[in-house]
This record gives structure tokens, C-alpha cells and sequence, in this order.
């Protein structure tokens, strides 16, 4: 590909083109009759995965292996579906979207099949079931009830208030959905519903905790104990599945799905401005999906522990070599990307008042940490030792990222002193408690422990850039909206070309 040419129109334009017709095509020219990227988007399933391949995303292309070669998706459990309501678990786990799904391919979806797609069931694709009931027919009224699918690429999950916990009472002080104070489905009938980003179902063999066995944390708010019981209740909840549909689930048949997920890669290997992060063109770099799979992962530390105490953290180091390339613009993103790493891995800001962390034996408040401190797996980006963390996204615990008009707010009334770093005190019947507002308890509503409510699991951060919005409800839109978050929260004092430099970063990873 010729960039002087390029330059002479436009570089982006002329490279989204080629990205779309060119490098789509070839990626599934191993697959006969396989689709594009254009009839993915048009809500089909590919005949079959090639070993590797790479799709644009926003900011170039993501990349996808299996060690094992490529997958005929009609023998293979994760591709079919075993519901009443057509989906299959591509229906919310997408390539492009770094296995997850986003509002963007939502809207393309929606377009290409005339809202006909499974993807917008009523179960768990509008607001409240009753609402995508009640529009059935593609149009405004549609969207609307599905607002949270549309704009944040959320599906709704509904969970039975747990039987044993320590609040007095949980209430919706704000329910723009329509649905936690449903008859037929909120608060009052002993459930609630919460709008969570669909997590990616690539690089999930990295997601078992230290030491290895026990539960990985796959879900926000980790409530199931494996993949295969998740596959289970995937199947039964957001396909609808009945009883005796769900006898087709035998173990082999679960383990399909599961082996596919535990040994499916990605990773982001092309970038607009930095061109090739694989280190395919002699740069050094190791980004890209297949350098996760060389053997020398999962790590956590790059330094060995000493005297029971864990090494220092430092979790990236794909780009610790990165040649400046051919170009000046290459040159400047690549040298971007380099601080990025750097940022995320060594600076230092006190974490405070971050239950999960600050509230660990040994660790205080305020604690030094960096963003490798939470983000700690090698490479990968996730919390290794799997304790979900409340950081104040949409809570009355921090003020940096109040809850937004679309999402519903429930206060729970806590004994006093039952949730560490935190005092609002409020009489109720003659008793003071402490009211803690949350557009999602997390962690809580599984455990029912007050000092639980609004943690949720550290995602891994491996094809990041190509799934947005971010957090656990899509809570924010963009990459510097993420990072202006943290560097709010924790006084971190990045200034814009830092920001910058991080934003490059992660969208690389």
C-alpha cells in the first residue's frame, strides 16, 4: 500500500476501504463461502472461523486465533442455538467487537434485518420485557424500548434478590426503564434488573485466579462458578431455553462452547496511525493475538516475589521494543504508544477509599499503586488474584462519575458503618442507617453484604479499544472518557499528552 498515495486524498478514508474490502475479504478466504464483515454485521453467522483472521475495528484491525485451527461453526455449540428465541452465544459475542458487541453494531444490525434479529428479544434486549413486547415493529417506539441495547450495547439482567442480607431495604429511587418497579418484573416481585456490557468471550482461558482451580471471574459480578455453568444459564436465560430443551446440554455438548472460548485469542495487530503492532515488520513489538499464546503466559509478575510478598507489577511489555517505522506519523504514534505502556506500568498515584483493595490486610488507605496494581495478568490485563472492586462508577461513594439520566439508581439502607470508606447517614423509623445509592450493586446482590454493593470483577484489558462503551453498564463512550475518569478519581495529575499516551496505548493492546 502506497501512503504518499494516500496522502493524497485522505489516509484514513483510503485505508478504511482497503481495511474493509480488501483485508476482510482475505481474512476469510480460507473459509469457503464464509461472510464479510458486512454480512456479520448483517446479523449472519460465518460457515467457519479460519485460524487466524483480522477485522476492522475503530481504530484498525483486531485480530483472532485459535491454536488449535480454525472452527466449522455448525459443529460447534457456541454457534448454535439451543433456546426459543433464536439466539446463539454469537448473537452478543461478535469478532469485530473484540468478542463482545457495541452499540455501533447494534444500530447495523438493527438496520440490515429490520429490528428481526434475536439479538432484540424482549427477554433481555429492551428495557423491560414488556416494553420490547408491546414494540414489535422497527421505528422509534422500538429503539426507545430498547434504549439500553441501542446506546450502550447492554442487555438486561434480572437476579432474585438474594434470601439472606444485611440492608433494611432496597428501593429504585429512579427508574427511567420502566422495570424495578415492574409488578410483573422489579423490586416488587423479589428481583431486580441490571444493564451490563456483555464481556468478551476471547482470552478467557487467563481469566482462573491465582494458584490455579476454584472459580474464574467471568461474569461482573462473578457470580457464576465456571464457563460451563454460565454456557447453562446463558442458554437458559438469554435464549429462553425451556426444560426439555435444555436437556440437549449434556457435558460434551457444553464443553464444545467452552473449549471454543478457552481457546479463542485476540488481540489488537494493526493500528491507523502506528500500522502493524505484531512486530511482523521487524519493529519488535508483540501485540496482536498470537504472541498471547507462545507458552510463556499466564505471569503475573516480571519480578519474582520475595520474603511472601508479591514482585513489583508491571503487566505490559509488548512494546518495550517498537521501531519508529518509515513514516513520521508512524514514528510519533508508535513513540506514544511506548510512554503509554510506561504510564500504565510504573506510574505511581495513591488508590484510596477502593473497597476490594484499600480494605485487603496489608494494603491500607491511601495504598501506591499504579493502573498495574488492578490490572495485573501479564499481557492480559486482568486482576489475577480475582477480587472484584468498587471504584465509585455511578455510586454516591465518588462524585466523579454520577449515575446518568438512562440508567436506574437503587438506595439501600445499610447499618451504619457496614460499608468501609463510607457515611450517609439516614433515619429510617427511628434508626439511623446508611443509604448507599448505586445504578448497580454488583457483587452485592450476589453476596448480600452491604460492603460488597457496586464491586465488580477487573475486566481484562486485551482487544479493549475495539469494545466500547466502557465499564461494567457501558458507562462511559469513549477511551478518554475512561481515562479522564481515573485521573479524576485518584488525583492522578496526567496531563493531556499522558492522557493521550495511555488512550494510544490501551486502543493498541
Amino acid at each position: 500500500m502506497n501512503k504518499k498515495r494516500l496522502l493524497s486524498f485522505s489516509f484514513a478514508t483510503a485505508l478504511a476501504v482497503f481495511l474493509t474490502f480488501g483485508v476482510n475479504q482475505f481474512a476469510f478466504a480460507q473459509c469457503s463461502g464464509s461472510p464479510s464483515l458486512d454480512n456479520i454485521l448483517d446479523g449472519e453467522t460465518p460457515g467457519c472461523l479460519p485460524q487466524s483472521f483480522t477485522l476492522q475495528d475503530l481504530t484498525g484491525l483486531i485480530e483472532s486465533f485459535q491454536p488449535a485451527g480454525g472452527e466449522v461453526t455448525s459443529s460447534n455449540a457456541f454457534f448454535q442455538g439451543f433456546g426459543s428465541n433464536g439466539r446463539t452465544c454469537f448473537t452478543c459475542h461478535e469478532p469485530q467487537n473484540g468478542w463482545s458487541i457495541t452499540p455501533s453494531t447494534v444500530q447495523s444490525i438493527y438496520s440490515s434485518t429490520n429490528g428481526t434479529d434475536p439479538l432484540f428479544a424482549p427477554i433481555d434486549g429492551s428495557n423491560c420485557p414488556n416494553l420490547g413486547e408491546a414494540a414489535t415493529q422497527p421505528g422509534p417506539q422500538f429503539i426507545a424500548a430498547r434504549g439500553q441495547m441501542f446506546n450502550h450495547a447492554n442487555t438486561r439482567i434480572s437476579i432474585d434478590e438474594p434470601a439472606v442480607h444485611n440492608w433494611v431495604s432496597v428501593t429504585a429511587v429512579a427508574d427511567p426503564t420502566g422495570c424495578e418497579n415492574s409488578q410483573l418484573y422489579g423490586l416488587p416481585t423479589g428481583q431486580a434488573s441490571f444493564y451490563r456490557r456483555p464481556l468478551p468471550s476471547a482470552n478467557t482461558t487467563f481469566l482462573f485466579p491465582a494458584g490455579g482451580g476454584g472459580a474464574n471471574n467471568i461474569m461482573w459480578d462473578t457470580r457464576e462458578p465456571s464457563l460451563a455453568s454460565q454456557f447453562f444459564d446463558a442458554t437458559k436465560n438469554h435464549a429462553q431455553a425451556n426444560p426439555r430443551q435444555l436437556e440437549v446440554l449434556t457435558p460434551s455438548v457444553i464443553a464444545e462452547g467452552v473449549n471454543f472460548q478457552n481457546g479463542l485469542f485476540i488481540g489488537q495487530s494493526y493500528d491507523l496511525s502506528a500500522d502493524d503492532l505484531t512486530g511482523g515488520d521487524g519493529s519488535g513489538a508483540l501485540g496482536g493475538a498470537l504472541a498471547l499464546t507462545n507458552g510463556s503466559l499466564p505471569l503475573l509478575f516480571t519480578h519474582a516475589p520475595k520474603n511472601g510478598q508479591p514482585g513489583e507489577a508491571l503487566a505490559f511489555d509488548i512494546f518495550n521494543t517498537f521501531n519508529s517505522g518509515d513514516e513520521p506519523w508512524t514514528a510519533a504514534q508508535r513513540a506514544s504508544i511506548q510512554r503509554g505502556q510506561t504510564i500504565f506500568n510504573t506510574t505511581t498515584f495513591e488508590i484510596t477509599n477502593v473497597r476490594g483493595l484499600n480494605d485487603v490486610p496489608g494494603k491500607g488507605n491511601p495504598s501506591l499503586g499504579a493502573c498495574s496494581t488492578c490490572h495485573n495478568t501479564v499481557d492480559v490485563g486482568n486482576d489475577f488474584f480475582l477480587t472484584p472492586k468498587a471504584t465509585g462508577v455511578m455510586d454516591s461513594s465518588s462524585n466523579v462519575l454520577p449515575p446518568a439520566p438512562d440508567y436506574p439508581v437503587f438506595a439501600f439502607l445499610c447499618p451504619q458503618g457496614s460499608i468501609t470508606f463510607y457515611s450517609n447517614p439516614v433515619t429510617f423509623k427511628g434508626v439511623v442507617y446508611d443509604q448507599y445509592e448505586t445504578t448497580d450493586p454488583g457483587l452485592g446482590w450476589i453476596t448480600g453484604k452491604c460492603n460488597d454493593l457496586g464491586k465488580m470483577k477487573v475486566p481484562a484489558l486485551r482487544g479493549i479499544g475495539a469494545r466500547p462503551p466502557f465499564f461494567h453498564g457501558g458507562n462511559v463512550q469513549n477511551m478518554s472518557d475512561l481515562v479522564n475518569f481515573y485521573n479524576n478519581r485518584f488525583n492522578i495529575g496526567l496531563s493531556a499528552q499522558d492522557e493521550q499516551d495511555l488512550i494510544n496505548f490501551l486502543n493498541s493492546l
